[in-house]
């Protein structure tokens, strides 16, 4: 940094000349330079205002420098020691968002992070639902993309950006939101029964299912010493994870306690009469341990007669059963392990508890019409 007199026409004149070396990377340099400066005064002024600049240019390329790849790996180091945005997600699901990340973002992976867009974040959406998959493939996606941004500018990793360039991109395509898959009280009551009379392998397995609201892996992972008898509590505190095959945390990454009914205590007691010491409160058919579990509650359905549905499924019907008998959505979310009120949100509308009553006082057809159309009704099967 130098500020050098010169003449021109028997005039003298000031310029400014302003070098800069990256201390991170010496190859990277940055020259600025001004002339034809009257004052020394304002050739002052000026050098200071050009070493700012020269400053805020090469923390710029130094910040380029660490491009997406380079990004996403320290990113997903970072998830590993438990020292990133997002750690408190369960392994499978960190495993989950740096396996699209990988897949999807390939062609960013030499791209400054800086430079890239909500442009580009759509473009990826749009390739991505192109290729066939879900909007949850997408959303998962776009989560991940979201995480690596915060945690960038948290840590100062990612410069001159003050927010994910995935905020406010929309997911790309419609999907048609279908009825899910559930039961009603009767249909539960045959699954129940008719798996109790032909004594079924998954009998206690699906009714300890209805009547705690736990997924798959919550159920095998359940042990006698998380069943507490004296105070009516069952305690849910670990899953088994199929993918990795070892136990962990639940999904939602908490312990939770499930009350309990009358019936499923004496679920439990009889179940613990037969457990001939056995650690895990829950038998052990071959089709669960081979997570075929789905497909034979499936053909069981179907050879009963009652809608053909999926195991997570009695998770839902649970839930629906409790908000049907007035238990608040708040205290369902925490026997259930919901962190999203939206979930709640679903399964209120399952339960049909927001729309009970709702067409009571619609009356507009002429009263004679009413009663003569009931009449002639009734009078069809006499």
């Amino acid at each position: 940094m130098s500020i050098q007199e010169y003449y021109l026409n028997d005039k003298k004149y000031f310029k400014v000349i302003v070098n800069l070396r990256s201390k991170k990377d010496r190859n990277l340099k940055v020259q600025k330079y001004r002339s034809s400066i009257d004052d020394l005064k304002e050739a002052e002024k000026i050098e200071r205002s050009l070493f700012r600049d020269a400053h805020e240019i090469m923390a710029r390329k130094e910040n380029r420098e660490r491009s997406w790849g380079p990004l996403v790996d320290e990113w997903e180091l970072a998830l590993r020691n438990g020292s990133g945005a997002m750690r408190s997600l369960v392994k499978t699901t960190q495993e989950d968002y740096i396996n699209v990340l990988r897949l999807y973002t390939i062609s960013w992976w030499k791209m400054p992070a800086d430079q890239i867009t909500p442009a580009d974040v759509r473009d990826l959406l749009i390739k991505v639902h192109e290729l066939g998959k879900s909007q949850g493939r997408q959303q998962r996606l776009k989560t991940a993309i979201d995480g690596i941004f915060k945690w960038g500018i948290e840590t100062r990793r990612i410069k001159f950006v003050h927010a994910s360039p995935a905020r406010g991109v929309s997911l790309v395509g419609r999907v048609d939101e279908r009825p899910p898959e559930i039961l009603t009280l009767n249909e539960i009551k045959k699954l129940l029964r008719c798996a109790k009379e032909m004594n079924h392998r998954f009998y206690s397995i699906w009714a300890i299912a209805l009547l705690t609201g736990c997924r798959t892996g919550e159920l095998y992972a359940l042990e006698w010493n998380d069943v507490d008898f004296e105070n009516r509590r069952v305690m849910i505190s670990k899953s088994y994870n199929k993918r990795i095959r070892t136990y962990g945390p639940t999904k939602a990454g908490y312990w939770r306690e499930v009350p309990m009914s009358g019936e499923l205590e004496r679920m439990l007691k009889e179940l613990k009469l037969n457990s001939a010491g056995r650690k895990w409160v829950l038998p052990r058919p071959h089709e669960w341990t081979s997570y075929q579990q789905a497909a034979v509650l499936r053909q069981f359905c179907g050879e009963i007669g009652i809608p053909s549905i999926r195991f997570h499924a009695l998770r839902a019907c649970f839930a629906t059963q409790l908000i049907k008998d007035a238990v608040a959505p708040s205290v369902v979310m925490k026997v259930c392990g919901w962190k999203d009120l939206k979930t709640m949100q679903r399964y209120i509308r399952m339960a049909g508890i927001e729309i009970n009553g709702a067409t009571d006082a619609l009356k507009i057809l002429p009263e004679d019409q009413v009663m003569g159309r009931v009449a002639h009704l009734f009078d069809v099967g006499s």
